[in-house]
């Protein structure tokens, strides 16, 4: 037999109108748009609701009402990215004026800066010359075999192999130093017209000196 729990009138009344509220609550924190916007906080957390905080404007997220992401970006203006790169170049002078007092500093600071990548330099060509002189031994010891009419020991194929391989690894780092080296010389002696233009007033172009 199964008895039927009968609940006073209030707590029926109590139970619908909080049923009632959630639903209204629910109903209001949609967002009218039907979209939930994302943002990524400073440590990296994302976060979603239906209002963005001011200090993420600009570029956000928005998931739609199917649960597909969608990028807004706000437009910048034509001058921006000009005004940008100009603060940039703004910066980029400041530096070298407080760095720098003469022309002459600015070689100095280029051949401090080349000194190592020349020892390094010295290095490698040390290391092949090296190579090349255990590749001779190696050819001279196959030869042997070969002038005897015996087996090249499988070994000495692989130490010969090696040691080939290590010359032509060297000569890649060598060629790379080589164009490290040219490219921080070519930005010093950016940075070295770039210093007397803002010294001078005058660009480099027009500073140059007559040949005589």
């Amino acid at each position: 037999m199964i008895r039927r729990l009968r609940l006073p009138a209030s707590i029926i009344s109590c139970v619908l109108l909080g049923l009632a509220a959630n639903t209204w609550a629910a109903a209001e924190s949609k967002p009218p748009s039907g979209k939930i916007m994302k943002w990524v906080d400073e440590q990296g957390v994302t976060h979603y609701g239906d209002t963005l905080p001011l200090q993420y404007s600009g570029k956000t997220n928005s998931i739609n009402a199917h649960g597909l992401p969608q990028t807004e970006t706000s437009n910048p203006s034509p001058g921006n990215s000009e005004s940008g790169k100009e603060s940039e170049q703004a910066k980029r002078d400041r530096t070298l004026l407080a760095v720098y007092s003469s022309e002459q500093e600015i070689d100095l600071a280029r051949d401090r800066n080349l000194q190592m990548d020349q020892v390094m330099l010295e290095g490698l060509e040390q290391r092949k010359l090296s190579a090349l002189s255990r590749v001779q031994d190696l050819k001279k010891e196959e030869a042997g075999y070969l002038k005897r009419s015996k087996a090249v020991p499988e070994e000495l194929r692989k130490d010969l192999k090696f040691a080939t391989q290590d010359i032509g690894k060297i000569d890649e780092q060598i060629s790379e130093r080589k164009q490290h080296m040219d490219t921080m010389r070519l930005r010093f002696e950016n940075d070295k017209k770039r210093f007397i233009e803002l010294k001078t007033g005058v660009p480099a172009s027009e500073n140059t000196s007559p040949a005589r």
